[in-house]
């Protein structure tokens, strides 16, 4: 999934997934319940493929980015799909940089697309603002089993007016991407450490252990040739030792608490205290992902995004569950795939978002190697396990999707205080302040943030 960005230095540790790492036939859709149905926003009637009874074809413009192999995905699909309907006729928009700047520029202005990419990051801010528009009465209307897609991919877009992750939905998802740890097999065989279990995931002690086997300094000038675990994805480590980042009901800030902090002071003493795991020089002169792909890195935290390139390494590698502190825990990226409000062709959008994010096009994204399935069912068949290919445990993203949950930049339509955060964390990675002091530093701060951010919360 290459819509969420990959953790490849030190700022992407700071400003982890506020956008996205970041990263698979239907029958067509009955006759929409939807109040738009029959008609556009012009009030031109419409009949049931979405065509206006003029005859012309309907033309839906799709927007989303990816890097050439996902383009290349999508353009199959969509002539895929316009074979299918033939009635409309889609323009994709490809925008491989800035795509959250440009279209919150199109938003707006009112100019944009019918079907877009939805970053689940963005959504709480798009979906408060008006912006998308609600999707469950189509959804009934399709041949879409939702029971069969992943919750924590569904909840992530939906909209209850006050908060996310409840109310009507807003998007299907168009992946989900799951953070798991990738390891260098040859570097465990040639320091004699047995591979992590695909089963049972490391605990803190563990993790450290083995990195501290897997970092090599030849000449002991205090800079590793060699490390054994690469830049914390630090939220799911904080709900692996059994801490919180906001309370249950979203409105108070929790990470000053003793749980969240030794967790936060454990990812930092990775770097400043063991050495283990690279620092912001050493990640300024080759990010994480160079030096795994290097042979320079032991470990790192990934999604399955990264399966492709992954697969054309000249040395064998596997992955493994997130580390924690208990049972199986982290955090999931997703992207949507939502219906601008402005439309003027609701139904023939929906049926756009219905076949990309419908087996149909789930099916071919899980081939490419790149996403999970959005449907459980696909996920645990030989269409994304792919046996004989890497990795050997493709059965590890499955069931950390299932556990997994959304990205705490999820949690609250305006997340200024998921920046104020973020834009502080360097003061921990770098060792100027310990995470208990920063915490509760931020804490007071960050409470006046999400209550003026999201005040219907409030209510």
């Amino acid at each position: 999934m290459k819509a969420k960005k990959a953790i490849c230095t030190t700022v992407s540790l700071i400003v982890l997934a506020t956008a996205a790492v970041g990263c698979a036939g239907t029958k067509e859709p009955n006759a929409s319940k939807n109040v738009n149905q029959g008609t556009d926003n012009n009030n031109a009637a419409v009949d049931n493929d979405g065509a206006a009874n003029t005859g012309d074809k309907v033309k839906v413009k799709f927007a989303g980015w990816g890097d050439p192999s996902e383009k290349q995905v999508f353009d199959q699909l969509i002539k895929d799909f316009e074979t299918k309907n033939p009635t409309i006729d889609v323009e994709y928009m490809h925008m491989p940089a800035d795509y959250v700047g440009k279209m919150n520029t199109m938003l707006a202005g009112g100019t944009a697309p019918d079907v877009l990419y939805v970053p689940d990051g963005d959504f709480g801010r798009w979906v408060s603002a008006g912006l998308l528009m609600p999707i469950d009465n189509y959804v009934e209307s399709s041949n879409i089993d939702i029971g069969d897609m992943w919750e924590s991919g569904l909840k992530r877009y939906k909209y209850d007016g006050k908060k996310t992750g409840e109310g009507e939905l807003y998007a299907l998802p168009k992946d989900i991407g799951p953070i798991v740890l990738y390891y260098n097999k040859e570097l465990f065989d040639a320091a004699g450490v047995p591979y992590p279990s695909a089963e049972n995931p490391m605990t803190f002690d563990e993790l450290l252990e083995t990195a501290k086997l897997l970092t090599k300094d030849e000449n002991g000038d205090g800079k590793p040739e060699q490390y054994g675990m690469g830049p914390a994805w630090w939220e799911g480590w904080i709900w692996g030792n059994g801490g919180k980042i906001l309370s249950d009901d979203r409105k108070e800030f929790m990470m000053h608490e003793k749980a969240a902090t030794d967790a936060l002071q454990f990812a930092a003493d990775l770097r400043n205290k063991h050495g283990v795991s690279p620092d912001t020089r050493a990640l300024q002169a080759m990010n994480d992902g160079q030096m795994f792909e290097t042979g320079k890195l032991a470990m790192m935290q990934q999604g399955r995004w990264m399966v492709p390139t992954y697969r054309k390494l000249d040395f064998d590698w596997d992955v493994a569950p997130n580390p924690t502190n208990g049972q199986w825990d982290g955090h999931s990226g997703s992207v949507g795939l939502g219906i601008y409000s402005k439309t003027a062709n609701a139904d023939a959008a929906f049926k756009l978002v219905e076949y990309l994010g419908g087996p149909e096009g789930q099916k071919l994204q899980s081939e490419m190697g790149f996403a999970i399935p959005s449907f459980k069912s696909m996920a645990n068949s030989d269409v994304f396990l792919q046996p004989g290919q890497k990795p050997e445990h493709a059965e590890v993203f499955v069931k950390a999707a299932e556990v997994q949950k959304p990205g705490p930049w999820t949690n609250l339509p305006n997340a200024k205080w998921w920046d104020t955060l973020n834009q502080n964390l360097a003061q921990v990675w770098d060792g100027r302040k310990t995470a208990e002091a920063l915490m509760n530093e931020l804490k007071p701060e960050i409470d006046k943030l999400i209550k003026e951010g999201n005040p219907k919360l409030f209510e």
